[in-house]
């Protein structure tokens, strides 16, 4: 049998018994991995090539920093003071971080960077409010993913660049507009799925008067005031600034090194490697060419946008919309809507948004730091199952899919672009 399919039968397989008998998924991969190189002879180099030293450098990194930060009680403080401000309107905290996430990626350095920072602001400020923070850091980054086509973002100019190779005029405005549109109905989907006006009482009491930061506190508020900017406006690695600001923390007595390197969720971290090297053995065995091609045989002049738009969106899940589906996809619209009679800029904009929406799989990097953000926090596993977190994650990806593809079928983007 072709390794493709037996491949994306193997990650099937993975996901099922890791939820079913709570393993860790990602070494299920590798052992999975594993077996496919044996058996049909992919040198031991080609697979580990799926490990991502870049992501692990990053989660990590900023793992590592959070830890220090909220093991001396800063991010707790924080929280309740942002929390303080909504006063008992607690309920609309999602849609504030959502409006946060949408300005801070707009503003001009796109997605990549803010969809690092929202989930660490987010999660600590849903617990302290007593709402969920899975739904929250979800909501958040669907505030950073509406705001990634500003004119302003790099993401913006390489798909402009893309679109204007083709001939067709390089305005990202109205995709922004779909990609916002498409994003709140998955807002409100899961804030019901999730129930988000339902606040715990213990966290909905009336707070009293808080008190001020301590001066190690303050240091790591300057630690991630810098740390933000640099990301945000420099470019800087979340990764590796993570370390630096942690380190200075730590020589400034500001935390306990060992603590904060125990509270990295390590078994996260290896979930979430673990899969990609699975992944690699997928895309080098043209697992995901598989899926491709089978949407292309059925796709024609009506379908030609929900067909794109989903096989954007499933090789998101495998894979950077950005680095990989925009400009694998992109190109081809103008030659594919000739042919159709369709509207080239209605399947980019299709592209764009599948390529962005359905990026919560927890191999992504938004899925990977939402799940480690929630596995920081104190009774995380009985609270919020790393497995069941999985699968909840998965489905966001799914269910912004199933919009995109439900819109697209019915032409709602085409009255836009």
């Amino acid at each position: 049998m072709n390794l493709g399919l037996i491949s994306l039968i193997g990650l099937l397989a993975a996901i099922t018994v890791g939820f079913i008998r709570k393993c860790n998924v990602g070494i299920l991969c590798m052992g999975i991995a594993a077996v496919l190189g044996v058996v049909y002879g992919i040198k031991a180099a080609d697979i580990i090539k799926g490990f991502s030293s870049s992501l692990c450098i990053q989660m990590v990194g900023i793992t590592y920093l959070f830890a220090i930060i909220n093991g001396n009680g800063t991010l707790e403080l924080l929280a309740r003071k942002m929390v303080s401000l909504v006063g008992n309107k607690k309920m609309l905290i999602p849609f504030v971080i959502y409006i946060l996430g949408f300005i801070i990626c707009a503003v001009g350095p796109g997605a990549i960077p803010s969809l690092a920072i929202i989930p660490v602001i987010a999660i600590p400020v849903a617990l302290s409010a007593g709402i969920n923070p899975i739904m929250t850091a979800i909501i958040g980054d669907l505030g950073v993913m509406s705001g990634r086509m500003s004119p302003l973002t790099p993401e913006s100019a390489v798909v402009r660049e893309l679109m204007e190779k083709q001939g067709l005029a390089g305005n990202t405005v109205p995709i922004m507009f779909c990609l916002t549109v498409t994003a709140l109905v998955v807002v409100a989907v899961v804030y019901i799925y999730y129930k988000g006006w339902i606040v715990e009482e213990s966290a909905s009491a009336i707070e009293v008067k808080l008190p001020g930061f301590s001066g190690k506190q303050l240091l790591s508020l300057a630690g991630l005031a810098v740390l933000a900017v640099g990301v945000l406006f420099f470019s800087w690695n979340v990764g590796l600034m993570g370390f630096l600001m942690g380190t200075l923390l730590i020589i400034l007595d500001c935390g306990d090194e060992k603590k904060a390197i125990q509270s990295i969720p390590w078994s996260v971290i290896l979930m979430v490697l673990g899969v990609g090297i699975l992944m690699n053995v997928i895309s080098l065995s043209g697992g995901i060419d598989i899926m491709v091609s089978a949407l292309e045989s059925i796709m024609g002049p009506k379908s030609a946008a929900m067909v794109m738009a989903v096989a954007a969106g499933l090789m998101s899940f495998f894979s950077s919309g950005l680095g990989v589906v925009f400009p694998t996809l992109i190109p081809a619209a103008g030659e594919l809507a000739a042919g159709l009679g369709t509207s080239a800029l209605e399947l980019v904009a299709v592209i764009v948004i599948g390529g962005t929406v359905s990026g919560f799989t927890p191999i992504s990097t938004t899925g990977a730091l939402i799940m480690a953000g929630v596995a920081q926090q104190r009774d995380s596993e009985e609270r919020f199952p790393q497995n069941r977190l999985f699968i909840e994650l998965f489905a966001v990806s799914f269910l912004a899919l199933t919009v995109l593809a439900v819109f697209a079928i019915l032409g709602f983007y085409h009255v836009f672009v």
